[in-house]
């Protein structure tokens, strides 16, 4: 049997479901708390007498840092002489999408690590993780956006609480598995209370080992634990260290 064109590919593949992954950004969106807030302005406004510099059309300047909102983090993020976002070749931005939906465990601890177990048990009831996938950790904390408060969950200790990987979790994905990429809907890689002591085991280890991920998803519960796709694209900067992403998934039917 022929291989279908990309033209018939892609008119199959609009029978199915396609979800925004992404949030929109602006200034005020929860974000790491080291960060500085996003700076918009209007430089050409359609009325004069708006923009800054002229009017006729509208034009903002955005200025903010490359992790900002749903973003992309390269290895270079994280390791010295790692692959910028340039360097990340089209080729890695479709993969397959695992969910590992971890609700339950953030429910029972909020500063749940995820476990290999945690793994494996998504893995007994979906079949195993393919090669070459990326791998979504749903924790259900894209419902909390854009309460940077709620995202963060600072308690009484002062430190931040939501859950996060754990290295071992992610050295088996990474070393047994294959991943492409992971991702996951809070603010970063590791758990808050991690994060707040100023160590992030998860992330450097991830990035380090040459993948890359995505931060702050959305939508996650709207796609299924296996069998859809992601796509996952960003802008080209030069030697880029992060940049804002749109992410999206083609799922299946039902």
């Amino acid at each position: 049997m022929d291989a279908l064109s990309p033209t018939e590919l892609l008119t199959q593949l609009r029978t199915h479901r396609w979800v925004d992954l992404t949030h929109a950004f602006g200034p005020g969106i929860p974000h790491y708390h080291a960060f500085p807030d996003e700076e918009r302005t209007t430089l050409f406004h359609f009325d004069e007498g708006v923009g800054t510099d002229g009017s006729g059309f509208l034009a903002h300047r955005y200025s903010h840092i490359g992790q900002w909102g749903t973003h992309c983090d390269p290895p270079a993020h994280f390791t010295r002489g790692g692959r910028f976002l340039d360097e990340l070749p089209v080729t890695e931005m479709v993969l397959p999408l695992v969910v590992l939906d971890l609700r339950a465990q953030a429910a029972a601890d909020v500063d749940h690590a995820v476990t290999p177990e945690d793994v494996t048990a998504h893995e007994a009831e979906h079949g195993r993780i393919p090669d070459g996938a990326f791998v979504a950790a749903r924790w259900g904390w894209d419902a909390r956006w854009p309460d940077g408060e709620a995202m963060a969950g600072r308690g009484d200790d002062g430190l931040a609480h939501f859950p996060g990987w754990g290295v071992d979790a992610l050295r088996l994905l990474v070393e047994e598995r294959g991943v492409v990429a992971i991702g996951h809907d809070t603010t970063d890689t590791d758990p808050g209370a991690v994060v707040s002591a100023g160590t992030a085991p998860a992330e450097t280890y991830v990035l380090g080992a040459d993948r890359w991920q995505i931060e702050l998803l959305a939508n996650l519960g709207d796609v299924p634990a296996t069998g859809a796709i992601v796509v996952a694209t960003w802008p080209k900067p030069e030697e880029g260290s992060g940049f804002p992403a749109r992410v999206f998934a083609i799922a299946p039917n039902g």
